[in-house]
């Protein structure tokens, strides 16, 4: 564990929900990415000065690990059991001295400027929360110690979370921006996405390449590496020719011809 909080501030107890990566971001279609977003959002939180402690609660090994290599702890959910579920399994970890700090773990763009400031204004309340780009969702939400409230987060939790009596606090456009859809990941990448985000968009983003061989496919990139490609799917291409320029997307495993 880590700690790095001043005399007389709340020191906080941040957790992070994360699903197992073959079950989140389905509207994506891109699994890689479901580890890139977690590692960035845990990353802005243990950067922070105001949090003394991150939590990933997942049933998934790999996260796990992943988590504990960025230097949080985890809680290992025996099966999925919903998100609401998995932050009471985690919040009965927290010790009471502390303050509790949710973050979702699809928050790219966030970095530890924003969480300072989201919990500097919630140092003020009895419960506060952040809402998403979209105005209907929640980013984050925080209790101070002693606080029974509960978080809302799902479909609506703004208005929950409202209805409940936590304080809305107004946040950057990093600290509102989940990403669920393409829509979503196109705006994270406008605002300014993580580096391992960046990184992990930079491995999937579409190749323009030159077909060098057959059966199976090879292809030599713009660089002048040469690939071979032999579980993508050719889309539109009945004969595929060496010589031919076409586009390679990692993401999908296909190939189609440039344009």
């Amino acid at each position: 564990m880590f700690t790095h909080s001043e005399p007389g501030e709340i020191n906080w107890h941040a957790l992070v929900p994360a699903k197992a990566m073959h079950a989140a971001k389905s509207r994506l279609n891109r699994d890689e990415l479901v580890a890139a977003f977690l590692t960035d959002t845990v990353t802005a939180l243990i950067g922070s000065p105001r949090v003394g402690c991150v939590s990933v609660i997942t049933s998934d090994r790999e996260l796990e690990a992943l988590a504990k290599g960025l230097g949080a702890q985890t809680v290992l959910e025996p099966t999925p059991s919903g998100l609401l579920n998995a932050l009471e399994l985690g919040m009965y970890t927290i010790q009471p001295s502390m303050g509790t700090v949710i973050a979702l773990g699809d928050l790219p763009c966030l970095t530890p400027a924003d969480v300072n400031a989201f919990l500097e204004s919630a140092d003020l309340h009895d419960s506060s929360f952040l809402c998403d780009s979209e105005g209907t969702g929640s980013t984050m939400w925080a209790r101070r110690p002693g606080s029974t409230a509960l978080p809302h987060f799902g479909i609506r939790s703004r208005a929950a979370h409202r209805e409940s009596g936590s304080i809305e606090i107004p946040g950057s456009p990093r600290a509102h921006r989940d990403v669920d859809t393409p829509t979503a990941l196109w705006d994270a990448i406008r605002i300014g996405v993580g580096p391992a985000t960046m990184r992990a968009l930079d491995e999937t983003a579409p190749i323009l390449a030159t077909i060098s061989g057959l059966d199976p496919i090879k292809a030599v990139d713009e660089s002048g590496h040469q690939r071979a490609y032999p579980d993508y799917t050719l889309i539109e291409i009945l004969a595929p020719k060496i010589g031919q320029r076409v586009q390679i997307d990692p993401a999908n495993k296909n190939i189609t011809l440039a344009q």
